[in-house]
C-alpha cells in the first residue's frame, strides 16, 4: 500500500487499512503502539488533536509531499 497524505483523513485512512490488513482491533494496535483506544480513533477519523491539519498544509504551500509506503515484513 502506498499513497500521498495531503490532510489527516489521508492519514487516518492510511493508518485503518494497515490495521484491519493486520486484522488488529483498535484496542489491540493502540496497546500496540502504547496510546489510547480513543487517541487511535481519532487519528483513524482525521481528527487527532496531537497531528495539526495546519502543518501538512504549510507542507503542501511548500511543496513537500507527504508518501507512504507500507513496509512489507
Amino acid at each position: 500500500m502506498q499513497g500521498v497524505m495531503r490532510t489527516t483523513q489521508d492519514l487516518g485512512l492510511m493508518v485503518h487499512g494497515v490495521r484491519t490488513r493486520h486484522q488488529l482491533t483498535q484496542a489491540e494496535l493502540a496497546t500496540r503502539l502504547g496510546v489510547s483506544q480513543r487517541y487511535l480513533s481519532e487519528l483513524e477519523t482525521g481528527k487527532p488533536k496531537v497531528l495539526n491539519a495546519k502543518l501538512l498544509s504549510v507542507l503542501d504551500q511548500l511543496g513537500v509531499e507527504l508518501i507512504y509506503r507500507e513496509v512489507q515484513e
